[in-house]
């Protein structure tokens, strides 16, 4: 194609360019400069080499946060409402899903690389309630409950599976992407390739969102959205625009070389019913402008308030792409979302059905629509709006070779942008140095010093404290342990009476007597007879079942000590506290995240000790010494004697083993308290002691900065000038 060959030339003049930047950067000894730009121009060569392939698709993603309604959205565009593409419920059952055209009908899964696997296992074993490790943490329950073994799966990398209809892609795609799938929790992608006329030349992707808290699905994701031309923007009605869809919007998206944006408010009828209420026959004021009691007033009151959020938000970014002028190409794009498109899935697809025939989900939107409704069907069909959506879409299709020849022409200023942008954040950070070392001196620095070892002393303080109170709350809760395991063993004690009956032979005897035969009286003969009696018994299995109910109580209980003496959260709150209450968080020296990451690692190297009390030879030695039933008190005494004697023993190791493994904890929360110290305090003193260094020397440090600035300043005058 002719747009390609056009382009390959001034391409490789953006990269030449950038590759003389990061050699320049070397130059001064700024590895770690030079190393961003070579990652940029990597970047830049993985989408401009994507672009110039042979027959290459036209890309189209569905891209919002996760539950924003995208798996539905696709739905209803593609394969007629008909639910192909399983809803995710959870963000831990989100997958990137790909379709293309294809001669045949097939499934291609991706399932997660070993390596991967094992992070995932990792962030499992983390016991944090950040999404990261609570997502981990379902995902591996999920594999455990569903009894596969995912190494085989791990290990194979990829599988295809064919199909011929839409109900054996369903039931196929349901086990790797449903909610409730065998293999979903394996998976992190799936492309179907679907022999469909209208998917020729395009690739459409239904994005897990890039809020994600898989890592490893985030990058794909966002491995996609660097090679996107086209994108459906999904954000939800009732929560349109929020923090987090405005920042992957503006700050992702049209930097990534999006030539199309549409941005659509999905689960229109939700927005509505929010504003829906029955007015009171004595509301003399009728429709406030906030609320209605028909669909259509509803609608309007939504449109008019998503449509006003839309237009602020964007021209609010507007004016700050111009102040920075950013350029008129990015601009044109993001200027395409002050007009979105509003969308019920749902309400479309209930269009021209019948009420019989709707699902639970649409007869519950029904009867809460039904009140406000006049015309139920009109009604659908102006909250469904798909055939703006439907329009849009085919659109888009059309309008392929012009997208490709915008994306083009922007690859490069677009590039070019991002690249000044890098080289302006090196220049601002040179100019803090050079300011910082002119407007200290020595001895400024000395009182600095002096400063930071009052904080280093206060944090030292603090988390010493800290520790203290643990190990005090430690030896409280297994005091207390030992007293509940103590009063524990008396409920085990009894072993409960069991009921048998058996059948009791015995005779007596019968007269043969008969008043009207003298001749037999004296007569008489025996009868034997049986009945059943009742009694009571033991069995040795009943104090086995107390021995083992026992041993298992006990043990969680002294594993308890720890769990409770250290709750995680507290210490990691209280950790963030001392953070807070003795760092700068505000000064660019200090990156809160940073010490999040440190805290966490702290509590994750705190690891509860395990307990594991051997009952076997007790349980031999019982099951040895009685046998069958035990009827005669002297038996149920000496099975009771027994018992009490098994478990007396099993208190005796467990409180034994409670010390040790206490004084053992001791010396490990002083370990790691010294390290959390260390971990907190090296960047202010790697940072002071390399202030210091410079400050002996600080006038060669000072013009080697400025000259480095200089020549920033130079580069950044000349990218871009060639062009």
């Amino acid at each position: 194609m002719k747009i390609f060959a056009e382009n390959t030339g001034e391409f490789q003049r953006f990269t030449d360019c950038a590759e003389e930047i990061a050699a320049l950067l070397a130059g001064y000894d700024r590895g770690e400069d030079a190393e961003g730009v070579r990652r940029l121009i990597t970047n830049f060569q993985m989408k401009t080499e994507d672009f110039c392939r042979e027959n290459r698709k036209l890309n189209i993603g569905v891209v919002g946060q996760v539950k924003a309604g995208k798996s539905s959205f696709l739905n209803t565009l593609l394969f007629g409402g008909q639910e192909i593409l399983p809803k995710a419920a959870t963000p831990k059952t989100a997958t990137l899903t790909k379709m293309e055209y294809s001669e045949e009908n097939i499934i291609q899964v991706e399932y997660y690389s070993p390596e991967e696997w094992e992070i995932l296992e990792d962030n499992a074993a983390v016991d944090l309630e950040d999404e990261i490790y609570t997502s981990a943490r379902e995902i591996t329950e999920m594999v455990r409950r569903n009894g596969v073994d995912p190494m085989p799966y791990l290990e194979k990398g990829q599988e295809r599976i064919r199909f011929d209809t839409y109900d054996e892609l369903l039931r196929s795609l349901n086990n790797y992407v449903g909610e409730d799938g065998k293999f979903t929790p394996l998976v992190k992608a799936v492309i179907l390739h679907l022999k469909r006329e209208e998917f020729k030349g395009l690739s459409i992707v239904d994005t897990p969102g890039l809020n994600d808290p898989i890592a490893s699905r985030t990058i794909r994701t966002k491995e996609f959205m660097e090679l996107c031309d086209v994108v459906f923007f999904l954000s939800q009605s009732g929560s349109f625009l929020d923090k987090s869809d405005w920042t992957l919007l503006s700050s992702q998206l049209p930097q990534k070389g999006v030539k199309k944006l549409m941005l659509i408010a999905s689960k229109y009828d939700s927005g509505v019913r929010d504003v829906l209420r029955v007015q009171d026959e004595d509301d003399i004021f009728g429709e406030d402008g906030n609320t209605a009691d028909n669909i259509p007033g509803a609608c309007r009151i939504i449109r008019k308030k998503l449509t006003k959020r839309a237009r602020s938000k964007v021209e609010e970014f507007v004016k700050d792409l111009e102040a920075r002028e950013s350029s008129p190409e990015l601009i044109r794009v993001i200027r395409q979302c002050a007009e979105p498109c509003l969308v019920s899935s749902l309400a479309y697809n209930m269009t021209g059905k019948e009420p019989g025939s709707y699902t639970p989900e649409e007869k519950n939107i029904c009867e809460a629509l039904k009140p406000f409704s006049r015309d139920m069907e009109e009604d659908l069909r102006l909250l469904g709006n798909f055939d703006l959506v439907k329009e849009l879409f085919e659109q888009a299709a059309q309008e392929k070779e012009e997208i490709f020849a915008a994306k083009a022409e922007s690859f490069v200023p677009n590039a070019l942008e991002e690249l000044r942008d890098l080289l302006r954040g090196y220049l601002e950070k040179t100019r803090r140095r050079v300011q910082l070392l002119e407007g200290s001196d020595r001895e400024k620095l000395l009182e600095q010093k002096k400063a930071v070892e009052e904080q280093i002393n206060g944090i030292r303080a603090d988390i010493a404290a800290l520790f203290g109170e643990l190990n005090a709350g430690l030896e409280t809760e297994r005091a207390s342990a030992v007293r509940e395991i103590r009063g524990a063993a008396g409920d085990y004690l009894s072993i409960r009476d069991r009921t048998g009956t058996k059948v009791v032979h015995d005779t007596r005897t019968v007269s043969d007597a008969r008043w009207y035969n003298p001749f037999s009286w004296g007569r008489k003969h025996l009868e034997h007879y049986s009945y059943e009696e009742h009694y009571s018994y033991c069995i040795a299995a009943d104090a086995i079942e107390n021995l083992k109910k026992y041993a298992l109580e006990a043990t969680g209980q002294v594993e308890e000590v720890f769990s409770q003496a250290l709750q995680l959260k507290a210490i990691k709150r209280r950790l963030l506290n001392i953070v807070a209450g003795r760092f700068d968080l505000g000064s660019e020296n200090y990156d809160s995240s940073l010490f999040r990451i440190l805290v966490e690692e702290t509590v994750n190297r705190i690891q509860f000790p395990e307990f594991h009390v051997d009952i076997t030879q007790a349980m031999t030695s019982i099951a040895g010494a009685f046998n069958g039933e035990l009827t005669s008190a002297g038996e149920k005494t000496e099975l009771a004697a027994a018992l009490s004697n098994a478990i007396s023993r099993i208190f005796e190791e467990l409180c034994a083993a409670l010390e040790t493994r206490v004084t053992s904890f001791r010396e490990e929360l002083g370990n790691i308290g010294k390290k959390t110290q260390e971990s907190l305090l090296e960047n202010i003193t790697v940072e002071f002691e390399t202030l210091l260094c410079q400050c002996r020397d600080r006038d060669r440090e000072i013009a080697g900065h400025r000259e480095y600035a200089a020549a920033l300043e130079k580069a950044l005058a000349g990218v871009g000038q060639e062009e």
